[in-house]
């Protein structure tokens, strides 16, 4: 089986952080300052146009002027060092991954764990922005911003994404990682392209907004909401199938905060068991405990599952309805025994045995 989370073979062997400071620290002083403060360099976050304009008491366009100042004098200090060293990691990098890279991967590629970190990712955007070869698109609507060497690479990209989203809309279902393989060289081969590598398709799949994995690892459109869900309810959904056993709605609404912790909006509790209790997925099996319907649960109180029990069964000892209702609702003993004392439905036998009321 192919693990779609294979890392890259390369290892960057310089210390980005020390070459790049290094490089800054040549600048004049105005374009120092500019290219520290854009680029997040002291870890104070980045500094926009106007921000550092206001400080400097001249305009955003100014500033702007610096900053490409700064940049143009990087990469002829950078000639000098062993920032081409950097590059040609860089372009063996994303001639192993299809041609084309998103700047998430490129990050990742040169910095690891560590990608994520605000300076981490300054420092690659500043990287990138130094090479001369390389050449990048604008972010859209199917894609993020890409980086590449080759337009055909691109084109490559676009075609299969594109062929891989018409396969999805059609199936209408749920596609497993290697099938995604399968589809993605079928149209390769269907378009003249060569076989690709492992590391190709996790690029692609990596740089497209459109196919996308959602938390039970599986693959499908980002308009489906079983793969993106935007919805309370449908997150609610996904986190009781991945956490695979009935939950509290307070419980719920802190497993969707812990997943989706970048909403910026956190789940309310009593939103989120004012959605459940509308929706049909969802089976409240006890005081405010929700299950999925897909499990097998039933809508309906604790007398209506004892009535379906006794439709099904007959007559049962008030054991086996106890143990039958406990395996479907989360509620104590007595509220079964009490509800088996409503005369209107049922009928009390010797020995503890139940049956329904003609």
């Amino acid at each position: 089986m192919t693990n779609e989370n294979d890392s890259s073979k390369y290892q960057i062997k310089i210390d980005l952080n020390n070459l790049i400071l290094e490089m800054v620290n040549k600048l004049p002083k105005r374009p120092q300052e500019v290219i520290i403060m854009r680029f997040n360099l002291d870890g104070k976050g980045v500094r926009t146009l106007d921000q550092i304009g206001k400080d400097y008491g001249v305009t955003r366009e100014r500033v702007r002027q610096i900053e490409a100042e700064g940049i143009s004098k990087l990469k002829a200090i950078g000639k000098d060092g062993n920032i081409d060293q950097v590059f040609d990691y860089i372009q063996e990098a994303i001639e192993d991954h299809g041609g084309i890279m998103s700047e998430d991967s490129i990050a990742e590629y040169l910095f690891g764990a560590a990608a994520n970190s605000g300076v981490n990712r300054q420092l690659t955007l500043l990287i990138l922005s130094l090479d001369e070869k390389i050449k990048n698109t604008k972010e859209i609507k199917v894609h993020k911003k890409i980086y590449f060497y080759n337009d055909e690479h691109v084109k490559r990209f676009r075609d299969i994404m594109n062929d891989i989203e018409k396969y999805l809309l059609e199936k209408n279902e749920n596609l497993e990682y290697e099938k995604i393989i399968e589809l993605a060289n079928d149209c390769a081969s269907k378009k003249g392209f060569s076989k690709l590598p492992p590391n190709a398709i996790k690029s692609y799949l990596s740089a497209n907004k459109i196919i996308i994995r959602n938390i039970l690892n599986q693959w499908g459109h980002e308009k489906w909401p079983h793969i993106n869900p935007k919805s309370i309810k449908d997150k609610a959904y996904l986190a009781l199938k991945k956490g695979e056993r009935a939950l509290h709605f307070s419980e719920i609404a802190d497993e969707i905060n812990k997943i989706w912790i970048q909403r910026k909006k956190k789940a309310n509790k009593q939103t989120v068991h004012n959605e459940l209790i509308k929706d049909k997925r969802f089976v409240l099996i006890g005081r405010g405990i929700y299950a999925l319907k897909d499990w097998g649960y039933s809508p309906g109180t604790v007398l209506d599952v004892i009535i379906e029990l006794l439709k099904a069964k007959g007559e049962m000892g008030q054991d086996e309805i106890i143990d039958e209702v406990l395996n479907k609702r989360k509620v104590r003993k007595n509220t079964i025994i009490l509800n088996l004392q409503n005369k209107n439905y049922f009928e009390k036998l010797p020995n503890k045995i139940y049956k329904l009321k003609q």
